[in-house]
C-alpha cells in the first residue's frame, strides 16, 4: 500500500490524477488545497483524505512515500499575474513544501515544472540537455524552484523533476477549447500561412508516467515530458473539423500582416493579440527521448489520438 499526497489537487492535472488511479487498491490518495472547500465539493464522488498542511509532521502521520506537488499558477496570457504572484506560488511555495518533505520520512518527491523553466521561445528541438535560459516570470519561477531541489537534495530520497509541454485532456478550458470554439462557429482560420510544429502531451500519458515513478520503474531525474509525435496547428484545425463532422477552411494571410494586426491588438488589449498567435504559430517541438530510454516502453497515447479524445470531450 502507498500514500500519495497531491497538491494543488483541485487543478485540472490534479483532479484527472484522481480519476486514474480511482480504484486502485494499493494507493491511497490524499490532497493538499489553498481551497479545502471546493476541492471536497469537486472531488465529493471520491475517497480523497484532505491534509490541512503539508508539515513533516502531517506526511508521517499520514506514511505519505510520494509527494506529488502540483501546486502553483500556470502559464497566464492574461497579464493578471505579476512576477511576485509567482514567486510566491511556484517557487517559495515549493521551497517550503520541499523542505517538509526533506525532513520527513517520504521517500519520493515528483515536483510538475515546465518546459517553460528552459525556454519560452524556440525553433529547436528542446531535450535535457538544452541551455536553460527562461525569460517569462513563470518559467523563472519554476527555474528557481527546480534550482532549490536541486540544491537540496536528500541521501536515500528520490527526486523528480517533471518538464511536461501542454498538456490537454478531457476537462481542459485552455488554448484547445478556445481554438475548438473560433473552428466551431465556422470562421475561416486565418493563421494557415504559419506553418510550425508543437508538442503536446496527453494527460493519458501524464498519468502514466507518474503512475510508472510510484511503481519504482523510473529512476529519479529531469524528464522532459511530450507526446511522441509534434502537431502543427493547421493540423490540428483539421483534426477539430474531422471532429465536427465539417469542411475547415484555412486562409493563409500574409504573415506581415497578421503580425501588424496582433501588435495592435496587444496595444488596446484586445483578444488576439502577439501572445495569442505565438501560442497557436510557434515552434516548440520537445523531445521525450530521455524519457522513453529509461521507460524501456511507448507511451500508450499517440498525440492526435489524444488530441481527438480531448477534442471530443468539449462537446459533451
Amino acid at each position: 500500500m502507498k500514500h500519495i499526497l497531491i497538491t494543488g489537487i483541485s487543478g485540472f492535472v490534479g483532479t484527472s490524477l484522481v480519476n486514474y488511479f480511482h480504484g486502485k487498491k494499493d494507493i491511497i490518495i490524499h490532497g493538499y488545497s489553498r481551497d479545502i472547500q471546493s476541492a471536497h465539493h469537486l472531488l465529493s464522488a471520491y475517497s480523497i483524505d484532505f491534509v490541512p498542511n503539508f508539515s513533516a509532521e502531517t506526511l508521517d502521520n499520514l506514511q505519505i512515500d510520494v509527494v506529488i506537488h502540483l501546486a502553483g499558477i500556470a502559464h497566464d496570457l492574461s497579464g493578471r499575474y505579476k512576477e511576485q504572484d509567482y514567486q510566491q506560488a511556484n517557487y517559495e511555495l515549493t521551497k517550503k513544501i520541499y523542505d517538509e518533505f526533506a525532513k520527513s520520512h517520504a521517500k519520493t518527491f515528483v515536483f510538475i515544472s515546465s518546459v517553460k523553466a528552459v525556454v519560452d521561445h524556440t525553433d529547436q528541438i528542446i531535450d535535457e540537455d538544452f541551455s536553460a535560459s527562461p525569460t517569462s516570470a513563470y518559467g523563472l519561477s519554476k527555474r528557481q524552484a527546480e534550482t532549490y531541489i536541486l540544491s537540496h537534495e536528500v541521501a536515500g530520497k528520490l527526486n523528480y523533476i517533471l518538464r511536461p509541454c501542454m498538456i490537454h485532456g478531457p476537462g481542459n478550458k485552455g488554448n484547445l477549447n478556445m481554438l475548438y470554439k473560433f473552428i466551431h462557429k465556422g470562421i475561416p482560420y486565418p493563421l494557415g500561412a504559419f506553418e510550425n510544429k508543437r508538442s503536446f502531451l496527453s494527460i493519458d500519458n501524464f498519468c502514466f508516467v507518474i503512475d510508472k515513478i510510484i511503481e519504482g520503474k523510473l529512476k529519479g531525474d529531469i524528464y522532459l515530458l511530450a507526446d511522441s509525435e509534434p502537431v502543427s496547428t493547421n493540423r490540428l484545425v483539421r483534426i477539430i473539423g474531422e471532429v465536427l463532422n465539417s469542411k475547415v477552411k484555412i486562409v493563409r494571410i500574409p504573415k506581415p500582416l497578421i503580425e501588424f494586426l496582433a501588435r495592435i491588438g496587444s496595444w488596446i488589449h484586445a483578444p488576439f493579440n502577439t501572445s495569442t498567435v505565438a501560442k497557436l504559430c510557434e515552434n516548440m517541438v520537445v523531445s521525450n527521448e530521455k524519457l522513453l530510454l529509461n521507460l524501456n516502453e511507448t507511451l500508450p497515447v499517440a498525440a492526435e489520438e489524444g488530441l481527438n479524445k480531448t477534442i471530443r470531450s468539449f462537446n459533451e
